[in-house]
C-alpha cells in the first residue's frame, strides 16, 4: 500500500478549501471591475436588498448551499455564479496541485492558479460585457513568468530552447488574431490579442496554437447552438475570451499530450523550436 498517497489528499483537501476562498474573491472581481467598484475595502452586500452581508453569509460554496441559493434577508434568488466559479476554482487548483506537486519549489502551482484565476475572471465578463480587463492579461502574464521561473529551477539554469519556445509563442496565436483584426477591421477586439499574448509566453508556441484552434473550435460549437437554440438567428458579436480561455486551461493539464497524441497518429517526430526554425532557414 502506498501510505505516500495520504500527505498528497490531505494536501488536495486544503488546496480545494483555498481555491474555494479564491473563488469567492474571483466572484467580487466578476462583480466589481465592469462596474469600476473598489473591490478591496467595500464590505460585501446583497445585489437585491443591499443589506451587508457578514461572515456568516460569505463562507464559500457552503453559505449558498445552507441558504438555499437565497439571501438570507430579503429571500432574493442568489445567482448560481457564485457556487459555480468557487467549486471551478476549488477543483482547478486540486488538479494543478497534482500537476506541479513534483516540484520542490513550486512557483508552477503559483502561476497556474493565477492564470486560471485571471481567465476565469475573464471569461465571464468578456461573456457579460464583451470587454476583457487589462488586469487580467496582465495577471496571466506574471502566472506565466512564475512559471517560466519553475521551468528554470528544474532546468538548473537557462534554456534557450525553452526561451524560445516561450517567446515565440508571444505572438504566435496574437499575431494571428492581429491579422484578423486589421482584415477584419476591428472585427477581433485588442483584448483577445493582449490575452492571447500573455497566454503564449505561459504554454510555448506549440500549445498556444492549439488553444488557438480549439478556441475556435469550441466558438463554432457555441454559435451552432446558439443559432439552433434561437432558431436560425446567430449573434452579432461573439464574446471569444470565454472560449479561448477554455481551451488554454485544457492546454494546461493536457496540451503536450494532444499534441504528441496527433504526431504520432500521423508518424512526424516531436517538434523541437530550434529544429523547426532551422528547417524554416
Amino acid at each position: 500500500m502506498d501510505y505516500t498517497i495520504f500527505p498528497k489528499l490531505f494536501v488536495s483537501v486544503f488546496t480545494f478549501l483555498f481555491g474555494i476562498v479564491i473563488g469567492s474573491f474571483l466572484n467580487v472581481l466578476i462583480y466589481r471591475i465592469p462596474k469600476g467598484e473598489n473591490f478591496v475595502n467595500e464590505n460585501s452586500h446583497c445585489m437585491s436588498c443591499n443589506h451587508r452581508l457578514y461572515a456568516k453569509d460569505l463562507v464559500p460554496l457552503f453559505s449558498w448551499l445552507l441558504l438555499g441559493g437565497k439571501c438570507r434577508y430579503c429571500k432574493a434568488k442568489i445567482s448560481v455564479q457564485y457556487p459555480i466559479v468557487e467549486a471551478l476554482t476549488g477543483a482547478a487548483f486540486t488538479a494543478i496541485y497534482w500537476l506541479t506537486m513534483d516540484c520542490k519549489i513550486n512557483l508552477a502551482f503559483v502561476g497556474y492558479c493565477a492564470a486560471f484565476s485571471a481567465l476565469l475572471v475573464t471569461a465571464v465578463i468578456d461573456f457579460r460585457t464583451m470587454e476583457i480587463p487589462d488586469s487580467m492579461w496582465i495577471t496571466v502574464f506574471v502566472g506565466a513568468l512564475f512559471v517560466y521561473a519553475q521551468e528554470l529551477i528544474n532546468d538548473g539554469g537557462f534554456n534557450f530552447n525553452c526561451f524560445l519556445t516561450r517567446f515565440i509563442g508571444i505572438f504566435a496565436a496574437s499575431g494571428v488574431l492581429f491579422l484578423l483584426a486589421l482584415i477584419s477591421k476591428g472585427g477581433m477586439g485588442g483584448g483577445d490579442i493582449k490575452l492571447m499574448a500573455a497566454c503564449g509566453f505561459l504554454l510555448g508556441w506549440k500549445q498556444v496554437i492549439l488553444a488557438l484552434i480549439m478556441g475556435a473550435a469550441i466558438g463554432t460549437l457555441y454559435l451552432i447552438l446558439t443559432a439552433v437554440k434561437n432558431k436560425g438567428k446567430v449573434p452579432r458579436k461573439v464574446p471569444f475570451a470565454p472560449h479561448l480561455s477554455v481551451a488554454v486551461v485544457i492546454c494546461f493539464f493536457a496540451g503536450e499530450k494532444i499534441i504528441n497524441w496527433y504526431l504520432d497518429m500521423c508518424g512526424i517526430a516531436p517538434l523541437d523550436t530550434c529544429c523547426v526554425l532551422n528547417l524554416l532557414g
